[in-house]
């Protein structure tokens, strides 16, 4: 998901070994000289991810599959830079792994003709309707969603306290006044892990969040030329927003990376970081005793537009071109049916019916926004593809002070366009 410096978690390989002995009519003799046709073929498939703190998951997931079926391996790839980039390259260069993760929503319409369709799966079934949306295309099932993820503003509760904070912020006005009592109190108020580019898509995907109306027409009106990013007030507020962070914010945005961010705030030297529930588990390694708690971005001063972010557009997609389509849908059914209900995904709201209720602190804060209706879906689902890096890119110019906000507006229109004629070629 990230820039540089590239950071890989690569693959395993869990292989049994076939050369047991049997005996017939008391002769004994090797595995190696049965029929074939007796045999389990071994199969190795790869699966190509993004996310950050799941390897530990993915050898897990693998690890239990194995030990079922012993003659499938699961081989996985999991990389936290230019992923994106990287699975072009990959598609494009004929090593395309059986399985692989994309976004959902307008990623379907990019990828419809190189997966396999999974409408009427039986194992689609044990997914909620809900998520499952983010899969959907024209009446049609082009992946399988995993996991309900949330966003916005993570906050040690230890430190709201001390600085008597025990009102959560829902306006800017209210965010600067937080951050001024935090900041009096000897305390950094935002670890801004501004070197991570996809900071901003989520920081700025609330703001045109809140723009609310039909998403996906919005989309099509950019993407037509009839609408720009310049006609979008409430987008337009990810400047002041991002001002506001600097100006409170760790020194060095631009230097501070995902880990180092989270261990400011788990360790208590900052109050708060805008980053989604996967990164718990990485904060309870710098503080195992850290008590967190989420709250939405605010947009503008109308506190009826602070929602949390939260989807289930992670997708687990199969390679049309896979010469091993019928186990990786076999596998994918384990990971539905049994593996998340037993074991979750990730720490992260369950998407399957009856799945196992993570214990995590921001899937609990999840779940409270949610039976609260206070939420926004991920509507970076309907940009096109690439757009993210490139907002990412400008707002990180932003920042530097290299380009001002017309600029930026400017060329996240020009991007968008650009992107979606590219699409169509």
């Amino acid at each position: 998901m990230k820039k540089k410096p590239a950071f890989n978690v690569l693959s395993w390989i869990f292989m049994a070994a076939v050369f047991t002995s049997c005996s017939i009519d008391g002769g004994s003799y090797s595995a190696e000289t049965q029929d074939v046709s007796t045999q389990a073929h071994p199969v190795t498939l790869k699966m190509f991810t993004f996310g950050e703190g799941l390897s530990e998951q993915l050898h897990d997931m693998a690890d239990k599959y194995h030990a079922r079926h012993p003659e499938v391996t699961v081989e996985t790839e999991l990389i936290s830079n230019e992923y994106d980039s990287v699975l072009k390259t990959k598609l494009n260069s004929g090593d395309v792994p059986d399985i692989f993760m994309t976004q959902g929503y307008w990623a379907n319409e990019t990828y419809k003709d190189i997966v396999v369709e999974l409408t009427g799966e039986p194992f689609l079934n044990q997914i909620k309707a809900s998520a499952l949306k983010a899969a959907e295309l024209d009446g049609k099932i082009y992946g399988v969603p995993v996991s309900t993820q949330s966003y916005g503003f993570i906050y040690n509760k230890k430190v709201f306290d001390d600085a008597g904070i025990d009102t959560l912020p829902t306006t800017y006005t209210g965010l600067e006044e937080t951050a001024k009592r935090l900041k009096a109190k000897g305390v950094t108020p935002f670890a801004n892990s501004f070197k991570e580019w996809w900071v901003f898509k989520h920081i700025a995907s609330q703001t045109l969040a809140a723009e609310e109306g039909v998403y996906a027409q919005t989309a099509q009106e950019i993407s037509e030329g009839t609408k720009t990013f310049k006609d979008l007030p409430l987008f337009g507020r990810t400047f002041d927003m991002t001002d506001l962070m600097v100006k409170y914010g760790s020194d060095k945005p631009l230097e501070t990376d995902y880990g180092t961010g989270l261990a400011m705030v788990a360790e208590g030297k900052a109050a708060m970081i805008h980053n989604g529930n996967w990164a718990e588990g990485d904060m309870l390694k710098a503080n195992p005793s850290a008590e967190i708690g989420f709250f939405p971005e605010p947009v503008g001063d109308d506190p009826s537009k602070a929602r949390l972010m939260v989807d289930s557009s992670v997708l687990l997609r199969i390679s049309n071109s896979s010469k091993h389509i019928d186990e990786a849908k076999k596998f994918l059914d384990y990971i539905v049916t049994d593996y998340i209900k037993q074991y979750g995904w990730h720490g992260e709201v369950p998407v399957v019916k009856g799945g196992a209720v993570p214990d995590g602190q921001l899937a609990a804060e999840t779940i409270r926004y949610m039976n609260k209706g206070e939420t926004y879906p991920w509507v970076q689902g309907y940009w096109p593809d690439g757009f993210d890096t490139e907002l990412g890119a400008l707002f990180q110019e932003y920042v530097a002070q290299v380009k001002t906000k017309d600029q930026v507006l400017d060329e996240l229109t020009k991007a968008w366009v650009k992107l979606v004629k590219a699409a169509n070629m």
